[in-house]
């Protein structure tokens, strides 16, 4: 009996902790969604459509494939007390396991707005991408897009 019950506390802790990490970015929304000047809007899958499209990708032409299942967006005003949020959410994805995108040197020609795209990208494949956009007076945007996408040539 001992080992049954041990068993199913080891299952489920194991359900849990891996649930928590599949969205483990959702943190950072529930974090941050009830401060001062900052909107945050969801979307489900009844309102997204499959992304089916072409996108440059480290120099090259790449195909981006797959099912859209929820949209997440965070924009923070210009007005918020914490300048430094942005770099906060920049640092609390990498801690949080999600590896950064190099994105080409050509990306932005605008030098006072910093993109940065982290996901959880194994191989070809990943269900989770977060952008983290900065202007120079500490406003921006975090938008996170989940599903299940492939990345070919």
């Amino acid at each position: 009996m001992k080992t049954l019950m041990l068993s199913l506390i080891l299952a489920t802790t194991t359900l849990f902790v891996a649930a928590q990490k599949s969205n483990a970015a959702d943190v950072i929304y529930q974090e941050l969604e009830d401060e001062e000047n900052i909107f945050t809007l969801s979307l489900n899958k009844q309102m997204l459509q499959n992304i089916d499209t072409d996108l440059e990708w480290n120099d090259q032409i790449k195909y981006l494939k797959g099912d859209v299942k929820k949209v997440k967006v965070m924009l923070i005003g210009n007005e918020h007390e914490d300048k430094t949020l942005m770099k906060r959410i920049y640092k609390r994805l990498t801690k949080l396991g999600y590896k950064q995108i190099d994105l080409s040197d050509d990306t932005s020609d605008d030098e006072s707005t910093r993109v940065w795209i982290f996901s959880n990208k194994k191989g070809d494949t990943f269900t989770e991408a977060h952008f983290v956009i900065e202007d120079e007076d500490g406003s921006g945007i975090f938008m996170s897009v989940y599903g299940d996408f492939k990345l070919t040539d």
